[in-house]
């Protein structure tokens, strides 16, 4: 969900307002940033609050993809936004840029060590990470994943909170916070409803996440 002029929202499959004002931002004034995994744009749009001076949005073709991206156009229309959109692969990124925001992507990759280390590549400042979480695997200390938490093949490695601080430290990052276990809301599109009600109770389900910001 994104805010819009005159107090209405995009319809969007999390509701990730609160989450965003739980995580450790790094100060995004005047910087050229970046938001990897995009979707519908909310951390695009979020950085563009915040002061960025300038913001491009990635993700990679999908039939998710494109429903999703008519309602970024419609948000960046409505909001006379400047963030530019570009079709490409956390492993193809180019450029440069002071700050990275990628929520949601670790999980939905076969090597996620390899897309934090591309992203380093790129950036020449700060990493703020969002993803998925298991619960009950973050209870234990030592570094963990689960591989297919949905069971279904649409994921593959969900790390526990010390997990996902272990492969961005492998990947040549230096943590500099990390939040506790979050808890994201469901957005009103009827696909969250139901994935939200069918999977809270599961191991891994998509709904808990953990942030942190690391710096190269």
């Amino acid at each position: 969900m994104i805010d819009l002029p005159g107090g209405e929202s995009t319809p969007g499959g999390w509701d990730l307002r609160q989450t965003s004002d739980e995580l450790p931002w790094p100060d995004v004034t005047g910087k050229r940033c970046l938001d990897v995994g995009t979707a519908d744009g909310f951390w695009a749009f979020e950085l563009e609050r915040r002061g960025a001076a300038e913001v491009v949005a990635t993700d990679v073709p999908s039939f998710f993809q494109s429903r999703a991206q008519q309602r970024f156009e419609l948000a960046r229309e409505l909001r006379g936004s400047s963030v530019a959109y570009e079709a490409r692969s956390v492993f193809d990124l180019e450029g440069e840029y002071d700050v990275v925001v990628m929520g949601f992507v670790l999980q939905m990759v076969t090597d996620p060590i390899g897309a934090l280390e591309a992203i380093r590549r790129v950036c020449r400042g700060h990493l703020l990470l969002l993803d998925t979480v298991s619960a009950p695997l973050s209870l234990l200390r030592s570094p963990l994943a689960r591989l297919d938490a949905r069971r279904d093949g649409r994921e593959w490695f969900v790390f526990n909170r010390a997990g996902l601080r272990k492969a961005v430290e492998i990947a040549g990052w230096t943590v500099e916070v990390q939040t506790g276990v979050l808890r994201d809301r469901p957005g009103p599109l009827p696909e969250a409803q139901a994935a939200h009600g069918s999977w809270k109770w599961r191991i891994g389900a998509r709904g808990r996440s953990c942030g942190l910001r690391a710096i190269v």
